[in-house]
């Protein structure tokens, strides 16, 4: 009998629910069931990547000079996205392929929900990265002195030896005389005389200025790495810092001390053996290394407030914890202030200043503290904060005012209208050449007043991060000389570079190709006030010797000629070009 339509039709529908059962049963049902795995999978993997890309970033900033400090780090950083070693989590720190690079490796055991069923409870997952770091660059020191050191004058203002020895890492190029200060202008102090970036006002025609008003200025001044090594954690480290007070006296010590000459060597009790030759007035274009040289503009000192900051993950000196009890303030002294009877204490004169004479021309202790971790930690200087008199120190200065940390925009109604120049030194006791430092950071101001000034000094300190890359530097206000000098780039002597840089290019005063990184006929014509740029590539193969914080240090030669009278404030810059902290891998 022939089967009816209707009848076949119904008999094709249960074939097919049949068939749809049994496709969904043996095929839909485990398709869905991979999807839920592999899709747990895929977030697992982007989770693991994201963990890996910020710990190798975080942790990498402390490389290459210690590599504990970054994975301790970069294991912070995996935990803080959920990924800590131990169970079926697994993270591995190792440097990279080059000494500035940090590689993080996390893998995690998952569970499986369709693969169970055949035998596969887990899967493991694995993401990995690499990150690079370039700066920022420390510049002018490798060693635990900045700027010339001068002898104490007593145990109590000491100690009157120099702090360099058994400090000098292996490849420095350090000294007690490098020729030059630190130096710092007071607000009103005019830009074109050397200070870029702590100066308010300009002259006529001084690069970065519109009419009269300095647009480089910036109201937190500048910062100073001290950079501490792991066998100084733990210790005491005292910072020192040489002739902190704005006393005015010239250029060259030219205008003091007036009144009583001083006549003997011991004169008070801070100069006890070489009052004489640490006091004396001197002739105008001679010096003495005693003599930093600090000079006014206008009547108004220049108050010069000092405060030291913690480490910061971020190397940004800005963001770093202030610690409250190194902070430090010291009044200025105008001509008048300084004579040989305000510095006559022995027997004391009517008019002894007890508190100039602690820090005029004298190693003063800015305070004792014990870094509890190695890294960075930042003097920052600057002359736009209100004095406040309300703690004295006990070293002729004053304690405590927060506001050296705290005000992040400028105090219009502090003057200051002079050149303040110092030095600072870093040193402990049971602490290693090389773990402790003292440089400045990405600016570098500084004075020479020496006579036939020839010196060769560390510029910057350059890693092979760098390499194919391109260091910027620059110069303001340079050739405060009677006759021109020249002045030269040269490489690392520990780097694998030739000893005449080749490709530098300038801009600026001079600009173009520089043969062998160098410039001639720098004087105050043509210069005074105005900015130069060098452009120094870096070779792809670029090595140098980062295990010693003395290895890889660009520096540069300035020789303005035997006899030729120098007194020359300048501000130094230095970067190099792209990313600080970049993924490569």
């Amino acid at each position: 009998m022939t089967e009816q339509p209707s009848t076949r039709r119904r008999t094709e529908r249960g074939a097919a629910m049949v068939l749809g059962a049994i496709f969904f049963a043996f095929l839909a049902l485990p398709l869905c069931a991979v999807g839920v795995d592999t899709a747990r999978w895929w977030v697992e993997a982007q989770r693991l990547q994201a963990a890996a890309d910020a710990a190798s970033t975080a942790g990498v900033t402390y490389m290459p000079d210690d590599f504990a400090a970054a994975k301790a780090r970069a294991l912070q950083i995996a935990t803080i996205n959920g990924y800590t070693a131990g169970g079926g989590t697994t993270v591995t720190i190792a440097p990279g392929d080059r000494p500035t690079q940090l590689k993080v490796t996390i893998t995690q055991t998952v569970d499986n929900f369709f693969a169970k069923s055949f035998g596969v409870d887990t899967s493991t997952i694995s993401r990995g990265a690499m990150a690079d770091y370039n700066g920022p660059a420390p510049m002018g020191s490798p060693c635990n002195t900045f700027g010339n050191e001068p002898a104490g004058g007593s145990t109590t203002s000491g100690p009157v030896a120099s702090q360099l020895t058994g400090m000098v890492p292996t490849l420095a190029n350090c000294s007690t005389n490098p020729q030059y200060w630190a130096n710092i202008g007071g607000p009103d102090w005019p830009k074109n005389n050397g200070d870029q970036f702590m100066t308010r006002s300009c002259a006529g025609g001084t690069a970065g200025c519109t009419g009269t008003k300095n647009d480089e200025f910036d109201p937190l001044g500048y910062f100073y790495v001290v950079r501490v090594g792991p066998s100084a954690v733990n210790k005491s480290v005292r910072i020192q810092l040489y002739d902190p007070a704005f006393v005015a006296q010239g250029d060259f010590c030219e205008r003091g001390p007036l009144g009583i000459e001083v006549t003997a060597n011991a004169w008070n009790p801070y100069t006890s053996t070489d009052a004489i030759d640490r006091y004396k007035k001197q002739a105008s274009g001679a010096t003495n290394s005693f003599c930093t040289g600090d000079v006014a503009s206008t009547p108004v000192p220049t108050i010069t407030s000092f405060g030291l900051r913690g480490v910061v993950a971020s190397k940004d000196p800005r963001q770093a914890p202030p610690l409250s009890t190194c902070v430090r303030q010291y009044p200025g002294y105008a001509t008048a202030s300084l004579r040989g009877d305000t510095l006559l204490g022995s027997p004391p004169a009517a008019t002894y200043d007890d508190d100039l004479a602690k820090v005029f021309h004298q190693w003063v202790t800015m305070c004792d503290f014990t870094p509890t971790e190695a890294g960075d930690y930042y003097i920052q200087v600057r002359t736009n904060v209100a004095l406040n008199t309300s703690s004295p120190d006990g070293n002729g200065g004053y304690q405590g005012n927060m506001a050296v940390y705290n005000q992040t925009t400028d105090n219009p109604a502090v003057g200051g209208g002079g050149g303040n120049r110092f030095a600072i030194r870093a040193f402990g006791s049971g602490i290693s050449a090389g773990d402790l430092s003292v440089s400045a950071h990405e600016r570098m101001a500084i004075y020479a007043n020496a006579t036939g000034a020839n010196s060769e000094f560390n510029l910057v300190r350059v890693i092979p991060s760098a390499a194919g890359k391109t260091l910027v530097f620059g110069f303001f206000d340079v050739g405060e000389a009677a006759s021109g000098g020249t002045m030269q780039v040269m490489p690392p002597a520990d780097s694998n570079m030739s000893s005449n840089i080749a490709g530098c290019k300038g801009s600026g005063v001079v600009n173009g190709t520089l043969t062998d990184c160098k410039i001639t006929g720098i004087q105050s014509s043509g210069w005074n006030g105005k900015q130069q740029f060098i452009r120094v590539p870096i070779p792809t193969n670029y090595s140098c010797t980062t295990s010693s914080q003395g290895g890889c240090w660009f520096r540069v030669g300035v020789n303005f000629g035997g006899g030729n009278v120098v007194n020359d404030s300048t501000t130094w810059t230095a970067k190099i070009e792209g990313e600080p902290v970049r993924l490569v891998e």
